[in-house]
């Protein structure tokens, strides 16, 4: 049956397969957070740490953020990869919990990886000012005036463009 004139079909975007979302979950550094606030979500943007598929961020421990956290750890994460050119995009949007990582080994890798990355990208004073830090030191980043928490996510919705 021929469609109406003036109508255009709906095409749904097509999902990333498992080894895409790895991908792009590998691949990218920041990432943008909803956490629950009344009467809207508040949204933060902030680097992680993708490691043997878990997800890391660090904070420093206070503030607003911290606030809401230990009040709902209930998050959404969205990571994507957007070009320039509009057509040709892929994201992923996490649905979980922030569990505090309390761990000392795990907190220390995830705070190396943080630090590693940063500063193979140049970005390390950036990345320290960002976290409340002047620098991004590991006695700084495992100290008790610093979080590591990681994401249990429950479920996700991971889209791409229709020619990617």
């Amino acid at each position: 049956m021929a469609q109406s004139s003036g109508q255009q079909e709906i095409v749904k975007l097509p999902e990333m397969s498992s080894e895409e979302i790895e991908h792009l979950l590998s691949s990218q550094k920041i990432c943008r957070m909803a956490l629950n606030d009344r009467p809207q979500p508040y949204i933060i943007a902030l680097d992680y740490i993708y490691d043997d598929g878990e997800m890391y961020f660090h904070f420093a421990d206070y503030g607003r953020k911290m606030d809401l956290i230990k009040n709902d750890p209930h998050v959404s994460v969205e990571v994507d990869d957007f070009c320039a050119e509009v057509p040709n995009f892929s994201t992923i949007t996490l649905m979980g919990e922030l569990v505090k990582v309390t761990s000392k080994a795990e907190k220390e890798r995830a705070a190396r990886d943080l630090r590693d990355t940063a500063e193979q990208r140049g970005g390390a004073k950036n990345v320290a000012a960002r976290h409340g830090f002047t620098d991004l030191d590991m006695e700084t980043l495992t100290s008790r005036r610093s979080a590591v928490y990681r994401l249990e996510a429950r479920d996700y919705v991971a889209l791409k463009s229709p020619g990617r």
